[in-house]
Formats: C-alpha cells, sequence, structure tokens
C-alpha cells in the first residue's frame, strides 16, 4: 500500500496517458484509461485537494483533510482504477504544473489481488495535464 501511496503522491494523477498509449483497450469499455491517482465523491473535494496541495500539504496531509470536512474517510482516496473519461470541471495550478479536476466513470477498481468490475460509479479525478501554464 506504501507503494501505491508512493506512486500516486508523486504524480497526484490518475495516469491519463494510459489511453493515448492504447494499455487499456478492452471489450467492453474501449475507451477506458488505466491509472493510479487520486479520486474523490465530489468535485469540490477534488478542488480542496488541490488547494491543500498547493498551500503545501503533503497527499496524505490534503486526503486526511479533505475527508475530514466531509466526514468521510473515503471521500478522496488513492486508487488504481479503469475509468471513462466524461467532462472536464475545472483546471487548476498545482505547484508549476496545470490539473484538472474530471468527471470519471469508473468501470474497474483493483483491489489488491485481482481487478473488479464497477458499474455506475462516478468519481472526480485530479489529472495532470490541461493546458501550459504560463
Amino acid at each position: 500500500m506504501r507503494i501505491i501511496r508512493a506512486v500516486a503522491a508523486a504524480t497526484v494523477i490518475v495516469c491519463a496517458a494510459a489511453h493515448a498509449e492504447g494499455s487499456a483497450q478492452s471489450p467492453d469499455h474501449s475507451g477506458a484509461a488505466v491509472g493510479i491517482g487520486v479520486i474523490c465523491n465530489t468535485p469540490a473535494q477534488a478542488e480542496e485537494f488541490v488547494k491543500l496541495r498547493s498551500a503545501g500539504a503533503g497527499s496524505d496531509q490534503a486526503m486526511h483533510a479533505v475527508n475530514a470536512g466531509a466526514q468521510d474517510g473515503r471521500a478522496c482516496g488513492i486508487a488504481a482504477i479503469a475509468y471513462l473519461r466524461d467532462a472536464t470541471i475545472d483546471t487548476m495550478k498545482l505547484n508549476d504544473k496545470l490539473v484538472q479536476i474530471v468527471r470519471i466513470n469508473v468501470v474497474a477498481g483493483f483491489n489488491g489481488t485481482g481487478w473488479q468490475r464497477v458499474s455506475g460509479m462516478v468519481q472526480y479525478a485530479v489529472l495532470e495535464g490541461g493546458g501550459q501554464s504560463i
């Protein structure tokens, strides 16, 4: 679990590049991408996570603060998922990078031993990219 957290803390994104490389193709969800990163239940929680990270909080600290504010220990967290990108909600600056808050439809999650299909799960991911920072 520490390895997953370290990878996610370093990247702070769900890996959007997986879609471009075609590594997440499946018969049922041909446009799905696969990645490890921060997902939240609401766009406001994802935005709060980015604001806290921009103010200097570590990934774990920011997730804990968002979860405490939501009174839900699972409001924001790190997950390994297969997802379909839906809509960009916001673009924000995180350190010297732009990140997007994106509504995603989760189609599968990795539970530590294997992939499990998920249906009807909308989350909000913090994705790197979305333009150039000037």
